[in-house]
């Protein structure tokens, strides 16, 4: 099935499917009356420019090349269009189920627009260029907690000034840190904390560390944990990544540890002995990811596996092609073959997960800051003076006892800000008060606390009414919302007549089977011994044996010396497979030679297995597939039965103009 048709088995739940759609589908825009109209479906009309885009959009992604064809791709969008006016003559967009979903992915994707992108862009880049070095530094804490009273915070800050004086007279950094520091481990450490970079320390350290020079001091500074003082012992560029093969000799349930240490050895051996490194990683690695690449082990970084050892071996290695010795894990035993080294990665190939990492950060704040005071200018919202005074004379410290309440009084009607159409009064500032008063007065004071949670309130309600009215505000979320509204729809109808009635019609699949059987044919297939090794001699005298009969661990017994050593195995190759040799001859007994980067390999044909039509059960999932491939394609007919599609053929011919490439 191709196209906008999607199969059962490729689908595993609805948001492996939407990301599908979000790739391939494309964005609506208001329809308006002067566009040329490409075609109708029952008098509701589709128009060429919104054709055009998901063509040219689509183009490069369609693998198809017939598909590329105007007029078939127009079948395609046509059978697309039908769907979703299926979709919804069933009233499937009315559903709870369909809208509330609808709703969660709306929420989720807001998340994306609620943001100051060019703050955010500037912490990402600093952020890359902070993770290119990392840092050695020491520290001098003095803890004051984030909600102190003045009295303790300017104490803290007079006690941290003190002690940056004495560092500046000249006295021992560490000795003041066991004196002063209120860091627990500066018992164990004398205030160091090795080394770090990007993303490990709050974002005011890090940034008090990178900003300060090695060997200096920084001035004092303030983190949520109280007041620091910082030296920066050293400072060092970061290693990059490095490519590697590996061959790997696992230990399991049908190998044992020494057997596993056996094997290892034999292939060092042939390693020495000159055979290509790729050739025994292809047929003897226990690694099923990397094998079929000659053992390649894409790019990592330090700290990127779950071995240290093999890391540390990994990065240990200096020259391109350079060999390790044997390198045992609990994964079993390694050969470790360097390939390159590189350079640390892009910012590109970086900003994907930076952006994560910034959003998950304290520096994300920054980002959120940044975006409230751009909604204050869009919206053109000021801070109310007057109302700040008002609830600053208002509040008393009853109002935390529970004593009194400041929900009354004729002036908690008048306005507080205005977004657009929207009125924010006095009582909505009350409620919110409140809704998160404590139980006891604040230690800042009541003025601190009016203006810490008319911020917070302000900034809610700047971010609420952005995100409800996000569609009107932002074409960019419009359309993507526009595709996940189709998307569901189309998952929806697909799975109630698709793909459900594969799943529940055992007797009809079973029939399509049975109908058509002699589709599911599996090719002559050959039983082998293959035999590799080095030595061209070993495998002539293999050869010897093999005529006379010899079994193969009779021949593995005589072969394998300390001088010579040869991999057998038994395998199941299939008529026509890429792997099979040029001159492979697929006659019972009869071998095939062949040689590879000084590695010679001998097979053997010792059973054939004639064509034979597949069972039901190992061949159900094409089955399935092409069976719902069919039940869709009766249902698009019966489609455009339904509902009348007409063409504009003048309109046709012009877009087909503009799209020649």
């Amino acid at each position: 099935m191709s196209g906008f048709g999607l199969n059962y088995t490729k689908i595993m739940h609805k948001k492996s499917l939407l990301l599908i759609l979000a790739s391939i589908l494309f964005s609506f825009v208001s329809a308006q009356q002067t566009e040329d109209i490409l075609f109708t479906i029952d008098d509701s009309p589709v128009y060429m420019s919104e054709f055009k885009r998901v063509y040219l959009k689509n183009i490069d992604l369609v693998k198809d090349e017939s598909q590329k064809d105007v007029d078939k791709y127009l079948d395609l969008f046509i059978n697309y269009k039908l769907k979703l006016k299926e979709a919804k003559q069933l009233g499937l967009d009315k559903k709870d189920v369909y809208l509330r979903e609808l709703e969660g992915y709306k929420k989720q994707l807001s998340k994306g627009y609620l943001t100051d992108t060019q703050t955010s862009e500037t912490l990402i880049k600093e952020a890359y260029d902070r993770s290119l070095e990392r840092i050695n530094a020491s520290h001098i804490l003095i803890n004051v907690k984030s909600n102190a009273s003045a009295k303790d915070t300017l104490e803290a800050y007079t006690k941290i000034k003190e002690i940056k004086s004495k560092i500046d007279k000249g006295e021992p950094f560490e000795m003041l840190a066991k004196t002063y520091s209120q860091d627990p481990s500066v018992v164990q450490n004398g205030g160091n904390l090795g080394w770090f970079s990007a993303f490990r320390m709050v974002y005011p350290f890090e940034n008090a560390a990178y900003n300060t020079k090695k060997g200096e001091v920084s001035e004092p500074f303030r983190t949520q944990f109280g007041y620091h003082i910082v030296k920066v012992n050293d400072k060092e560029k970061k290693l990059g990544e490095v490519t590697v093969a590996h061959i790997m000799v696992a230990v399991n349930d049908n190998r044992t540890p020494e057997e596993a240490e056996t094997r290892i050895k034999e292939i060092e051996q042939q390693l020495n002995q000159g055979v290509s490194f790729p050739s025994l990683a292809k047929q003897y690695s226990d690694d099923p990811s990397t094998a079929l690449e000659g053992g390649k082990i894409r790019r990592f970084a330090q700290g990127a596996l779950n071995s240290k050892k093999f890391e540390e071996t990994a990065f240990g290695l200096k020259e391109r092609g350079q060999l390790s010795g044997l390198v045992q894990t609990k994964f079993g035993w390694h050969i470790i073959q360097l390939i390159e080294k590189h350079t640390p990665k892009t910012f590109e190939e970086q900003k994907d997960e930076l952006t994560k990492k910034v959003e998950r950060d304290s520096r994300s704040k920054l980002v959120t800051s940044s975006f409230i005071v751009s909604l204050k200018k869009k919206y053109g919202v000021k801070k109310n003076e007057e109302a700040l005074a008002y609830f600053k004379g208002l509040i008393t410290n009853e109002f935390f006892e529970n004593r009194a309440s400041i929900l009354n009084g004729e002036q908690l009607n008048q306005e507080l800000f205005t977004l657009k159409t929207k009125k924010f009064l006095y009582k909505d500032f009350a409620d919110f008060l409140s809704r998160n008063k404590g139980r006891s007065i604040p230690t800042e004071g009541i003025e601190f606390y009016v203006n810490e949670m008319y911020a917070k309130f302000e900034s809610k309600a700047l971010l609420t009414y952005y995100e409800q009215h996000l569609e009107e505000d932002n074409s960019d979320f419009a359309n993507v919302i526009e595709e996940y509204r189709d998307g569901l729809l189309l998952f929806d109808l697909m799975e109630s007549k698709i793909w459900n009635v594969s799943k529940t019609d055992s007797i009809g699949l079973r029939k399509f089977y049975e109908a058509q059987k002699d589709k599911y044919r599996q090719d002559e297939m050959y039983k082998v011994v293959r035999a590799s090794s080095s030595k061209h001699e070993a495998i002539d005298k293999v050869k010897q044996l093999l005529l006379k009969k010899k079994s193969v661990d009779e021949i593995r017994r005589e072969i394998n010396t300390e001088n010579a050593v040869v991999f057998f195995s038994e395998e199941e190759l299939i008529k026509g497979d890429d792997n099979l040799p040029k001159n492979f001859s697929g006659k019972k007994g009869k071998m095939t030679i062949t040689e590879e980067e000084n590695l010679r390999t001998l097979i053997m044909v010792k059973e054939i297995l004639p064509s034979r039509i597949k069972t039901f059960e190992e061949t159900k999932g094409a089955v399935i597939n092409d069976f719902q491939e069919n039940i869709e394609n009766k249902w698009l007919d019966s489609l455009k039965g339904k509902y009348s599609v007409k063409v504009n053929e003048k309109t046709l011919k012009r877009a087909k103009k503009e799209l020649s490439i």
